[in-house]
């Protein structure tokens, strides 16, 4: 008897293995994006889930239209019309973000769709507050801008007296307005928790300060969310609205959670860890010099000025564009450089917080990095 149940356990633990497994890889491929095209070489993916909720929106709208069409496959056309012209509408709210980040000089990755919006990643932050705002802002003047198109278009259909093609253009013209409105919320990672973000680094804000207090924004706006789905859900009961209001919720506060994570890992790196290798200037290079043969080859905004690794100073663009044209074959790096000070660098091994508050504070937003015989060995900027 001992052996029979010992088997039965061994078969249940194994069948129990199996089902677990089975969900770990379907949730696991339903989370893995597949492309759907490129625009400009900008890849556009959507996840798995993506594709379950264009479907059961195409149904409820099918549904919801059914009654005035009087017709199972007109009404699931319009629904999968309308759908489809929705989540357009959320990639040009995206590709509005990766084309003011292109203007910026910011590298996109890709732009991914998922069931409750869309998601432009870059290959790093912006690097000054006026390109973070431009680019979190181009969302929702994008999702503004297609509000109005569309009620311009349900005003036509009107006055047609295309009833369902009216109500439909309603439809997309409350949910752009909508979507930009929630967008604007103060709260990362929404456009509006970006926009606060930017606000707070141009006042003097640690960048990484500013993620951390904009996400816990974030944090409560979800919760709210939450809150507020619970409410539609067991007070109104509206279950789709309170139930997709909750989802919408969870993701928003696991998002902005991930980001608070992130920047807290960050802050136990060392400079070590993110370091540039040096692009050095020599001091004795006129400034021609360094403009025909070093800044194109480097996009940054200030270098390091050394000599056999010993540390002169720090050229900033922003002080080369007070010298006059005609002299810069006259003057050199060294009459034009920031002489070193001790808030212009760092040892290996420090924090990479530490130098990140120097940069904020010296005034070149950047500083070298020093072995620790004193020597040259990286470079950091902002």
């Amino acid at each position: 008897m001992a052996k029979k149940a010992a088997t039965r356990l061994e078969i249940g633990c194994a069948t129990l293995r199996t089902i677990s497994g089975f969900l770990m890889r379907f949730f696991e491929d339903i989370r893995r994006p597949v492309e759907l095209m490129r625009i400009s070489a900008i890849p556009v993916r959507a996840g798995r889930a993506w594709f379950l909720v264009l479907v059961l929106m195409t149904t409820i709208t099918a549904a919801s239209v059914q009654g005035q069409v009087g017709n199972w496959a007109a009404s699931i056309g319009l629904g999968a019309a309308a759908t489809l012209v929705f989540f357009l509408s959320i990639f040009l709210h995206e590709l509005a973000h990766a084309i003011t980040a292109r203007i910026e000089r910011l590298e996109v990755v890709e732009i991914v769709l998922h069931p409750f919006g869309g998601l432009t990643r870059f290959v790093h932050e912006p690097k000054t507050p006026r390109a973070e705002f431009l680019i979190a802002i181009a969302g929702p003047a994008a999702s503004f801008v297609l509000a109005v198109a569309f009620a311009l278009l349900m005003t036509a259909a009107n006055a047609a007296n295309l009833d369902i093609l009216r109500d439909l253009l309603f439809l997309l013209a409350l949910v752009n307005f909508l979507l930009a409105v929630f967008n604007l919320l103060p709260g990362y990672p929404l456009d509006g928790g970006r926009v606060l973000r930017a606000f707070l680094w141009r006042n003097g804000r640690d960048l990484n300060d500013a993620t951390i207090l904009t996400g816990r924004c974030g944090q409560v706006i979800a919760v709210g969310l939450i809150a507020l789905g619970l409410f539609f859900a067991v007070g109104r009961g509206q279950f789709f609205s309170g139930f997709w209001a909750m989802l919408t919720g969870f993701f928003l506060f696991d998002s902005a959670r991930g980001i608070i994570a992130a920047v807290h890992a960050a802050g136990h790196k060392l400079v070590d860890d993110v370091m540039l290798l040096p692009a050095v200037v020599s001091p004795d290079a006129n400034l021609q010099e360094f403009i025909d043969h070093l800044l194109p080859m480097n996009r940054q905004a200030a270098f390091p000025v050394a000599n056999e690794k010993q540390l002169y100073g720090i050229l900033s663009l922003e002080d080369m564009r007070a010298v006059p044209r005609e002299c810069w074959r006259s003057q050199t790096v060294r009459q034009t450089m920031r002489p070193i000070t001790s808030d212009m660098f760092v040892e290996v091994g420090t924090p990479l917080p530490e130098a990140r508050e120097l940069m904020r504070a010296n005034g070149v937003g950047s500083v070298g990095v020093i072995d620790h015989e004193g020597k040259l060995v990286g470079f950091l900027t902002r």
